[in-house]
C-alpha cells in the first residue's frame, strides 16, 4: 500500500496526544526504494498507540513511538538506533526493516549493551533468527519455513522440478537463496537458473533476460515489493511463462499499483500473518476498525500495516505488564515471561525464552481482480 505521507503524519499526531511519557523507537526505511512498506509498518504501529493514547494510555501515560528513515540502509540503521536509545531514551524498540540491516544490528550488541527489547522486524533470515540477541523477539516465521512451504507445494503437490530463483544482492537474498538451495538438496533437485538484482537500483531488467532464456517451470522470488513487481512485467514481456511465487516481503498491494493487475494477477505470495482481510479473527476486526481513517478510498488494509500494528499491541501488552514505571528492564522482563498470547485469532508466545514467537506460514496468490486468494 502507497502510504501518504500527510495520513502516516496524522496518524503520528494520534499516538502523540500530549507530551508522552513513554518513547517507543523505531527505525525504517520511509524513502527509497522500500519506502511505501517501511510507511506501512510505521503508519500499522503508530494507529494501534493512537487507540491506546485515546483511551488514556497506559496507567495516564501515553505513548510516543518515534520513527526515523533509515533508506533501508544498514549504517544509518545503526545510526538511528543510538540516537533513539541515548537521546530519545525510548524503553523499546519497535518493526525494524530488512535483513542486512538487522544482521548489522545484532552484531553491534547495541540491543544487549543496552538492555533494549526489539519486538518485531521486517526479516526471516535465519541469521537474525535463531540464537542471535535475547533481545530480539520476533514476531513472524522464517524465511527457510517459507520456502519449504512454496517447493512443498510446487514440487509434491504439482510435480514441478525446474525451478528458479529471482534474488536480491544483499544478507536478505542470500538467506533466500540458501534456503532454496536447501530444500531442492532434500528432494535431490538443483536450480534450473538464478538471477540476482542490486539493492540499491532495484533494476531487474538483466535477471528477467537471464531468467527468461531458461523459462523454468517456476520461479521463486527473493524480492521486495518494487522489484518483484518490475521483474514480473518484463519476465512476461519478454515471453516467459513460469509460475512466479514470492516470499512475505512482496507486498502485493504495491506490486499491482505498480505494474498492474495484468502483469501481478497469478503471482504466488507466501504470508506469515493472517489475511488482513479475514474478519473471521477477532484480531483483524479490531485492525479494520481501527486502520479505516487511515485507509483511501477503495485501499485495502495491507500485511504491512497489520504488522506494525501486531508489534505495537505486543510492546503495550508488556508495558502494561511492566509495572506503573515501565523501564528497559521490565519491558524485557514482561517480554521474556509473555506465554502463548492470543491477539485474537493469532498466537505469539515466547515461554521457555523463546524468541521466535510464530511459525505461521500460508500461501495465497494474486486474483484477476487484484485481490489474493487463499
Amino acid at each position: 500500500m502507497t502510504v501518504v505521507r500527510t495520513l502516516l503524519a496524522l496518524a503520528f499526531s494520534v499516538a502523540t496526544l500530549a507530551y508522552a511519557d513513554i518513547n517507543i523507537g523505531e527505525s525504517v526505511p520511509t524513502s527509497g526504494l522500500a519506502g511505501d512498506t517501511g510507511k506501512a509498518l510505521a503508519l500499522g504501529a503508530s494507529i494501534y498507540f493512537g487507540r491506546v493514547n485515546a483511551q488514556g494510555g497506559i496507567n495516564g501515560e501515553h505513548i510516543n513511538l518515534i520513527t526515523r528513515d533509515d533508506g533501508y540502509d544498514a549504517a544509518r540503521t545503526l545510526a538511528n538506533t543510538r540516537d533513539l536509545i541515548d537521546k530519545e531514551n525510548a524503553v523499546a524498540l519497535i518493526g525494524y526493516y530488512g535483513t542486512t540491516p538487522l544482521q548489522e544490528l545484532i552484531k553491534s550488541k547495541i540491543l544487549d549493551t543496552s538492555g533494549i527489547s526489539l519486538v518485531g522486524a521486517y526479516t526471516g533470515a535465519d541469521s537474525v533468527r535463531t540464537g542471535a540477541s535475547a533481545y530480539f523477539f520476533q514476531t513472524r516465521a522464517g524465511y527457510t519455513q517459507e520456502v519449504e512451504k512454496i517447493v512443498s507445494l510446487l514440487n509434491d503437490h504439482l510435480g514441478v522440478t525446474r525451478i528458479a530463483v529471482l534474488a536480491q544482492k544483499d544478507g536478505f537474498g542470500e538467506a533466500g537463496y540458501a534456503a532454496v538451495k536447501e530444500e531442492l538438496a532434500k528432494r535431490k533437485l538443483t536450480l534450473a537458473g538464478e538471477g540476482w538484482y542490486d539493492k540499491n537500483s532495484g533494476d531487474t531488467n538483466a535477471a528477467a533476460q537471464e531468467l527468461a532464456k531458461v523459462n523454468p517451470e517456476a520461479i521463486i522470488m527473493v524480492a521486495i515489493s518494487k522489484p518483484a513487481g518490475t521483474f514480473a512485467k518484463q519476465y512476461k514481456a519478454l515471453g516467459g511463462t513460469s509460475q512466479l511465487y514470492g516470499l512475505s516481503p512482496i507486498q502485493y498491494d504495491e506490486v499491482t499499483k505498480l505494474v498492474g493487475i495484468g502483469n501481478a494477477h497469478g503471482i504466488g505470495l507466501s504470508q506469515v500473518f493472517p489475511a488482513p482481510t479475514n474478519a473471521q479473527l477477532k484480531l483483524v476486526r479490531d485492525f479494520q476498525k481501527d486502520a479505516e481513517p487511515f485507509l483511501k478510498t477503495g485501499d485495502y488494509p495491507s500485511y504491512a500495516l497489520l504488522e506494525g500494528y501486531i508489534s505495537a499491541r505486543l510492546v503495550t501488552e508488556a508495558i502494561k505488564r511492566a509495572g506503573k514505571t515501565p523501564t528497559r528492564a521490565s519491558v524485557y522482563a514482561a517480554l521474556n515471561n509473555m506465554k502463548r498470547f492470543d491477539l485474537g485469532g493469532f498466537v505469539v508466545d515466547f515461554s521457555d525464552k523463546k524468541r521466535l514467537g510464530s511459525n505461521f506460514v500460508e500461501l495465497t496468490m494474486i486474483s484477476p481482480t487484484g485481490t489474493l486468494t487463499r
